[in-house]
């Protein structure tokens, strides 16, 4: 430890050493000191260690007071051996008073090794503050080397007699002990035990939790957010742990960091938490437990809690010990302490400050509002929160009964956190949202009607909010509705966070479609198809192999979210989709404009975030230079691609340059009203702010008078200027006059630190000089931060073009993305036809998949491409069977992928594609039971073959595989066979349907819209091997060869030679069941329609009976 380090321990326990009287003085030789006073008290922050040891827990006095009385030295602690040099080092500043520390004082700052600081008697902060903040836990390690302390004892009781020890069994209790007999020293002695014993004792209210409406964990309304203190612990607190628990009180369920100078600390449950997911030291006390973090670490440790899933909150210091000097003087009292507020609590769904996000991608707040209409069905109203770009959207839609529409935004948005009304929510809904989230995503339930607003209540709320209403959200205010309700629960939410007013600063309201919105002119991905496609994300969570991962190529962070907002929701219409290639082309053929483009996004930061932070007037000076310096190049930028576009015949990119707001001089005009400086901040040019001018005029007076007392000094001593000037120790103890050591100096002077060459002193008017320099520079710290709010407040006025800046920006760098990725496609890849049709249709020639390389494949060294084609002339509906491991679900899944490719506006990896496009992909593969609903493998089948049969249209795109494989052979075939009519005959959609039941597919054989495909296998009937061809050819596989696959996977040879018996015995008693149903004149499939007919007229009897005749010859026409 270093001297200045040692010095600090010693002054610290000086510090609450008991005054000595005049008499115990006498046979000291160390110089006469003034008596110390509640200014001496050190604040918490900058005690040391061992200091705070000593200081809040002094030595019990001893059973007899008269070996007391005799000892003429305190003895130290065992662990206690101070050297020499330390014993001369606490003799030499013995004489010197401590050194009274101020609250926000906490530089870390220390002296060199040889140099000792000393303080004088008076304090740089008022003697309420010094009381009160001498009262607060200290931030310093309790558990330091005892050997840091040296120093002389403190003086020795007088005879009196002495209190009967606390820990006699006669002995009455601390609170209980009269004081009225003892000297003022034993007085201080005994009230420390006091409070220490209190202090090992924890709170009652801790002991037994409860909630503000006294229900105890567990109870069906216990409210984990608040703690109720009873009356009579408020009594015994200190003005800090009144302080702590006013906050503390509404914010149980959050870990508070509590700034305190240069530090941020953590009390009591949040000091535990600080202790087991940070590994931060936690102090032995049992009271006000406490950890404490540096002021510049506290983003990764708030970073780390939030992804941990806890709530964070914020309370800072809001003003210095000068500052509250200032205050009381002004207002002539005040709190007894640091006034000190709760900025804002951040959870994991709210974060604000993009440097704490994990990557740019946008994460989402989600309020929900659910209800139930007469008919069964839900209702929903959906307002969602971007924090980190402030951006709100809304919507309402009536789902179907096993909720898609909800699961589909719920897996298409990456939702961290959920709010919904308490009791109002059904159960099978809340069963979905807690296995669809993430698990790390919070869900909070807010009470109805007080919390949970209601539409009446939300309006009150926007009223208070916003002058004029913003232009995104005055249709939703004027019709109301259950969307309303859900922005209410999302706003109170927000209030309690302190969050409400600067995320609704910048107006950011939008409408959002609903997933099933099909006027919305999007391809509709359910939550299945972006699963089962991967599309965003694989079967893992993670993006490989996904088409986000091999499409989303943006450059700026803003660039990137929005390009997984269009991957999420591909185009519908035909121009659209051509007018995007059209960019796309001119893209790829023009190197020079992108490079171009590119060097100017690179150097953007996440404007999108800032220009929210900005626009709520919490951006730290730093990042408002870097927001106006890139708005400031955008000027530059887009003349250059201007012109490098000459060539350009897309309209879109046209459009998107020409209309590029011009905002680099708004930015310059901002710019000219400051200047701004090496260290990141600005400060305004003079005439700007005339307040900020007057500070700086009053801080350059201050220091010409610390001039020209420094000058009086120095004519005193008899010095020259060179031998005598200002000396800073840390930002607290500064403009110390620094003369060489021998100098002999006036008696008033009063020592603060020294050096072996020289000492620094201060004079009794330099103290005063000191005091209104810092009240000046405080003066000229508020004016400033008033010009910084209104220099935010003018961006605010001119929010909208910035933020359309922003978006035409991201709009290029989409549309550049979708460039690079054509290129990267490999050969052969083309553009894709847009053709209109009446139905949905696409053909593809030679089609692989894009994002299954060679080098992905194991053991493959090349993909095997395939000519896939549904509709037009070609078939509507291919059935497709053939063996396992043979590629039928990669087929089907290359195909709606090139889909989706086309219809985003890329290149496809095909010799040739043709489309029409469709309005909606909806998929069932894989088989799973989902328990938390109490769904079976078959029951889970069935609910999403039945979303299909409702929502598909004679556009859309179906992929089903292997329906009815959750039940017996029979019943899975009758079912698998029903569907496939239905979709063949009824909806008449695109659909790829993948089935192992052969004779299903040869029953629908001579179906005119259907198609019969198998993935080709080879077999070698020497070794029993199959060889898989990967190759889509035209007919009915001959087999599944199951028993091959289940070789392959190292089931024995013995089970698999059994196997392939049995099945041989199956397939020839198939066969024969076919040939005999071959007799029978009437097809399965008109048998079917003549039924249906027949139930129709039963169950309408106002239809006129059919035309049986019609009938019969509809049906003969159909026999082969």
């Amino acid at each position: 430890m270093s001297g200045g380090a040692k010095q600090t321990s010693l002054l610290g326990f000086f510090s609450k050493a008991p005054k000595p009287t005049a008499a115990q003085s006498q046979p000291e030789k160390s110089p006469s000191t003034p008596p110390p006073t509640s200014q001496d008290a050190p604040s918490s922050q900058h005690e040391s260690p061992s200091a705070t040891k000593h200081a809040s827990s002094p030595p019990t006095p001893p059973r007899s007071t008269k070996k007391a009385r005799t000892s003429p030295s305190l003895t130290p602690p065992p662990s206690s051996s101070p050297t020499p040099g330390r014993r001369r080092a606490a003799r030499r500043v013995n004489y010197a008073e401590p050194r009274a520390e101020s609250d926000d004082d906490g530089d870390g700052d220390e002296p060199s090794e040889d140099e000792f600081v000393m303080s004088d008697a008076s304090s740089e902060s008022t003697d309420e503050e010094s009381a009160a903040e001498s009262e607060e836990p200290s931030t310093a390690d309790d558990a330091s080397d005892d050997d840091d302390i040296v120093a002389s004892p403190p003086p020795p009781p007088p005879r009196t007699k002495a209190p009967k020890p606390a820990d006699s069994p006669a002995a009455p209790t601390p609170t209980s002990v009269s004081f009225s007999h003892l000297t003022k020293a034993e007085k201080r002695v005994a009230e420390e035990k006091r409070k220490r014993i209190e202090n090992e004792q924890a709170y009652d209210f801790l002991l037994d939790l409860r909630d503000k409406d006294m229900n105890r964990p567990g109870d069906l309304h216990y409210d984990k957010r608040t703690l109720y203190i009873p009356p009579s612990a408020w009594k015994s607190f200190t003005p800090f742990e009144r302080q702590f628990w006013e906050m503390k009180q509404n914010h149980w369920d959050t870990v508070l960091f509590f700034q305190k100078g240069k530090f941020y600390e953590l009390y009591e449950e949040d000091a535990l938490i600080g202790h087991r997911e940070c590994d931060l030291k936690l102090t032995d006390r049992v009271k006000m437990k406490m950890v404490g973090v540096p002021e510049a670490s506290f983003d990764m440790f708030a970073t780390k809690l939030l992804a941990l899933g806890y709530k964070v909150g914020r309370v800072d210091q809001c003003e210095t010990a000068v500052a509250k000097g200032m205050r009381d003087k002004s207002r002539g009292s005040g709190p007894d302490i640091v006034r000190r507020e709760l900025r804002h609590v951040v959870t994991s769904g709210t974060i604000v400050d993009g440097s704490v996000l994990a990557d740019e991608l946008s994460s989402y707040c989600m309020s929900i509002k659910e209800h139930v209409r007469s008919d069964g069905t839900s209702e929903f109203g959906i307002c969602t929160l971007d924090a980190a770009t402030a951006e709100f959207r809304y919507m309402t839609f009536v789902d179907d009964a096993v909720l898609s529409q909800l699961e589909t935004l719920l897996r298409s948005l990456r939702i961290k956190e959920v709010l919904h009304e308490k009791g109002v929510m059904l159960p099978s809904t809340l069963r979905l949202i807690r296995n669809t989230v993430p698990t790390t995503c919070q869900i909070t339930m807010l009470k109805p009607h007080t919390e949970f607003l209601d539409d009446i209540s939300t309006r009150g709320r926007l009223a208070h909010l916003f002058d004029t209403m913003p232009e995104g959200l005055a249709p939703l205010v004027e019709k109301g509705g259950w969307a309303l309700s859900a922005l209410g629960g999302l706003l109170w939410y927000l209030e309690q966070l302190h969050l409400d007013v600067d995320l609704c600063a910048s107006g950011n309201f939008a409408e959002r479609s609903a997933p099933a919105d099909t006027q919305q002119g999007t391809l509709i991905l359910d939550a299945k198809s972006l699963l089962h496609l991967h599309v965003l994300q694989n079967d893992e969570g993670t993006d490989e192999g996904t088409l986000h991962r091999l499409l989303n190529r943006c450059i700026t962070p803003f660039g990137r979210r929005l390009f997984k907002t269009w991957l999420a929701s591909p185009l519908c219409s035909v121009d659209a989709i051509n007018a995007r290639l059209d960019a796309v082309d001119d893209l790829c053929a023009n190197s020079a404009w992108a490079d171009a483009f590119e060097a100017f996004a690179k150097a953007l930061p996440d404007l999108e975030r800032l220009q929210s932070r900005v626009a709520a007037g919490k951006c730290r000076p730093r990042d408002f230079l870097l927001v106006l310096r890139a708005f400031t190049r955008f000027g530059n930028a887009k003349d250059e691609l201007l012109s490098l576009s000459s060539t350009f015949g897309s309209s879109m990119l046209k459009a998107c340059l020409q209309e590029w707001p011009d905002v680099a001089g708004l930015a310059q005009t901002l710019r000219s009203h400051f200047s701004s400086n090496d260290d990141g901040s600005f400060t305004p040019v003079h005439g700007e702010s005339k307040a900020y001018d007057a500070a700086v005029e009053g801080v350059h007076a201050a220091e010409a008078r610390l001039d020209e007392e420094k000058d009086r000094c120095v004519s005193e001593l008899g010095l020259s200027k060179r031998d005598a000037g200002w000396k800073h120790v840390g930002t607290n103890e500064i403009y110390q006059l620094e003369v060489p050591a021998r100098t002999k100096v006036p008696a008033p002077w009063i020592l603060m630190s020294q050096t072996k060459a020289c000492k620094r002193y201060y004079t009794p008017r330099t103290r005063e000089l000191i005091r209104e320099l810092k009240e000046a520079r405080e003066t000229r710290l508020a004016a400033l931060k008033q010009f910084q709010e209104e220099v935010y407040l003018l961006f605010r006025q001119d929010l909208t073009l910035y933020a359309r800046a922003v978006r035409t920006v991201a709009q290029l760098d989409c549309l550049l993305s979708l460039a690079k990725s054509s290129m990267a496609l490999g050969m052969p890849s083309c553009r894709p036809e847009l053709v209109h049709h009446d139905a949905a249709l696409f053909s593809f020639t030679q089609l692989r998949h894009p994002c299954m390389a060679p080098s992905v494949l194991t053991g493959a060294t090349e993909f095997i491409p395939n000519d896939i084609a549904l509709g037009g002339e070609a078939e509507d509906v291919m059935v497709l069977t053939g063996g396992n491991m043979a590629g039928k679900s990669t087929t089907a899944r290359t195909a709606a992928t090139a889909v989706i490719l086309a219809q985003l506006g890329c290149y496809v990896p095909a010799e040739y594609a043709r489309i029409a496009p469709v309005d909606r992909i909806a998929s069932r593969m894989g088989a799973n039971d989902q328990l938390f609903r109490g769904q079976s493998t078959f029951m889970v089948e069935m609910l999403e073959a039945s979303k299909i049969l409702r929502e598909a249209t004679p556009r859309s795109l179906v992929i089903m595989d292997e329906l009815g494989r959750g039940t017996s052979t029979f019943d899975g075939q009758a079912i698998a066979y029903a569907v496939l009519y239905h979709l063949v005959a009824r909806t008449q959609c695109l659909c790829f349907f993948m089935t192992h039941y052969t004779t299903m597919a040869q029953s629908l054989d001579t179906y005119p819209r259907l198609a019969n495909r198998h993935m080709e296998v080879r077999v070698d009937d020497e070794y029993k091997n199959v060889v898989f061809t990967y190759r889509l050819v035209p007919g009915i596989a001959e087999s599944s060869y199951g028993t091959q696959v289940a070789q392959i996977a190292g089931v024995p040879l013995s089970i698999c030679t059994k196997a392939s018996e049995v099945s041989r015995q199956f397939w020839h008693d198939a066969q024969k069941q076919h040939a005999q149903r071959a007799h029978c004149a009437i097809p399965l499939d008109a048998l079917a329609d003549f039924a249906h007919l027949v139930t129709l007229g039963r169950s309408k009897p106002e239809v006129p009976p059919p035309s049986w005749a019609l009938v019969t010859q509809a049906i003969m026409s159909r026999v082969p």
